[in-house]
């Protein structure tokens, strides 16, 4: 794995921004041997069907979002939330990714529902403020961690983003898209705990594009769990993003190697 030394330059001068996907959750369960599910059986979990009209098409990636709304016209919200619970992280010990990001990122966004990361800086006596996408980003201090979290909390249910019409319904807060811009434009943005392939990446790709205002600039996606096909490599460098192959807890260590 060749971390890319944009990125070990940018985190030494606190310019690199990292967004801290799933696979992180994933890879804390791995590691405590505890069942959690991928985002494609989490979407079957949920209720996910293959349309009468795709069966025997290739490529059909199951949705989480579409499996989310099932289960919600199913069962209710309630219902939902309490599915979504009982399939989260639970009794999982932060990995070495959550607290190196403690430590050493004083902005961090994530799509995760947990408080792996909140555990972390706990753990390192790092104060925390937690956020929420339609809240704007306040000065960032040195010594803390500013943590958003783009798909809210499951111990604050009315925070959680599920399906496609909570997004619509909650889109991410006008001065924060601005902040974003920003970001995107000035620092150096790294992906961890993703994978290209899966739709919450597709989801937080084009809400940054939709705040950057077009395509974005050259960003940096540590692919998880192993390489991806030489299609969705294509699709993803045009869109320029430049991928190199580690899981979270492979990646932040090589980072923090990198740093000294």
């Amino acid at each position: 794995m060749n971390l890319p030394v944009e990125v070990i330059e940018a985190a030494r001068k606190d310019q690199c921004v990292v967004f801290l996907g799933n696979r992180a959750s994933l890879e804390a369960a791995e590691l405590a041997v505890a069942a959690y599910p991928e985002q494609k059986d989490l979407a079957k979990s949920l209720g996910w069907k293959r349309s009468p009209t795709a069966v025997g098409k290739k490529g059909i990636v199951p949705s989480v979002e579409e499996g989310a709304a099932a289960t919600e016209r199913s069962i209710g919200r309630a219902g939902l939330l309490a599915k979504l619970q009982a399939l989260a992280v639970a009794d999982v010990a932060p990995t070495v990714a959550h607290s190196l990001l403690a430590r050493r990122f004083p902005l961090v966004f994530t799509t995760n529902y947990d408080d792996l990361l909140e555990r972390a800086a706990a753990a390192a006596s790092v104060p925390v403020d937690v956020m929420g996408r339609q809240s704007p980003l306040p000065p960032v201090e040195k010594g803390r961690l500013l943590l958003y979290h783009l798909r809210g909390e499951l111990s604050r249910p009315d925070t959680v983003l599920a399906t496609a019409a909570d997004y619509a319904a909650r889109p991410l807060g006008a001065e924060l898209k601005k902040q974003l811009r920003l970001l995107i434009r000035q620092r150096v943005i790294l992906f961890v705990g993703f994978r290209p392939d899966e739709e919450e990446f597709e989801r937080l790709f084009s809400e940054l594009s939709d705040a950057y205002g077009g395509e974005l600039p050259r960003c940096h996606l540590a692919v998880a769990q192993g390489p991806i096909d030489d299609f969705l490599w294509q699709k993803w460098v045009w869109r320029g993003l430049l991928m190199f192959t580690a899981d979270p807890v492979e990646c932040l260590t090589a980072l923090e190697a990198g740093l000294g």
